[in-house]
């Protein structure tokens, strides 16, 4: 019975063996899978922070291009307040241009000159030198006419330049925010490229991750089978106990018994006891 124990606690001895043996195998290939998992958590961890830089610098150059879109409409709108001033004063300059003398403005500029020269020089009756004055007058409304005019093509020359120089701004303007613009896009495509490489990552450290719970899950089950057989092994190892205590009982009683029924059979012949024969009788009320 005991050999057939014994041999039993071999074979669980050979079990309990190739479990450990397993588990520690699958406990390696775990924490490969999660180093390698982790690895990549890292490279993902990595583009994430160059993703949210490029982000940044995007958003930093769209906003210049928002601010530079916000000036050009500001000098387009200002442009065409320009040209519509400029239709307006050309529109009240060909009103005045109806208005205008038939004679040209230097001639009636030497004819003031001519009349006030008389004025001064010569002497008049009162009545002529009031119709001389009042000629005066009179070509000098035909000469303010004149000045009208003169502002007016002085206004619109001036804003013809302003409107240039606002129109080469514009061009300005539109090359920087295509330049600028141009910028964002590559920068945008690098971002989206590094998105799509941190989740392919991503899914790459996902399976790692599995493969490592898959392992750790037959890892624990061989755990629980080690632990399984090694109670199995305590178990009949408590039941050989017991059994070699019973028999080392059994032994000490049958021993007990031919040193008592040796201690009577002295006594009857009247033989000298030892110790331990008297302590035996005593026990047993033998004597």
């Amino acid at each position: 019975m005991s050999e057939m124990f014994e041999r039993r606690i071999e074979e669980l001895y050979e079990k309990l063996h190739s479990f450990r043996a397993r588990r520690d195998e699958l406990k390696r290939k775990a924490e490969k899978w999660a180093e390698k998992r982790d690895r990549i958590h890292e490279e993902i961890r990595s583009l994430r922070l160059q993703i949210q830089s490029l982000r940044r610098e995007r958003d930093t150059l769209n906003e210049k291009v928002q601010r530079l879109k916000s000036l050009r409409n500001a000098g387009l709108n200002r442009r065409n307040e320009i040209l519509e001033e400029i239709n307006r004063l050309r529109r009240e300059k060909n009103r005045i241009d109806a208005e205008k003398p038939h004679r040209s403005q230097s001639s009636i500029r030497n004819e003031i000159e001519k009349i006030e020269w008389k004025i001064q020089t010569e002497p008049l009756p009162l009545d002529v030198e009031k119709q001389l004055i009042d000629q005066i007058k009179n070509l000098e409304s035909q000469m303010e006419i004149y000045r009208k005019i003169e502002n007016i093509k002085s206004r619109i020359a001036d804003l013809k330049r302003e409107a240039e120089k606002l129109k080469k701004g514009t061009f300005n303007y539109r090359s920087r925010i295509r330049e600028i613009a141009a910028q964002s896009q590559e920068l945008h495509m690098k971002m989206l490229k590094k998105i799509e490489d941190a989740r392919n990552l991503k899914v790459k450290a996902d399976e790692m991750h599995q493969r490592y719970l898959e392992n750790k899950e037959k890892a624990r089950v061989l755990s629980l089978e080690f632990r399984k057989t090694l109670k199995e092994i305590q178990d009949i190892r408590r039941l050989l106990e017991a059994k070699e205590e019973k028999e080392r009982k059994q032994k000490q009683a049958i021993l007990k018994k031919k040193a008592e029924e040796k201690a009577l059979e002295k006594l009857k012949r009247g033989e000298k006891l030892t110790f331990d024969e008297l302590k035996i009788l005593l026990e047993k009320k033998q004597i």
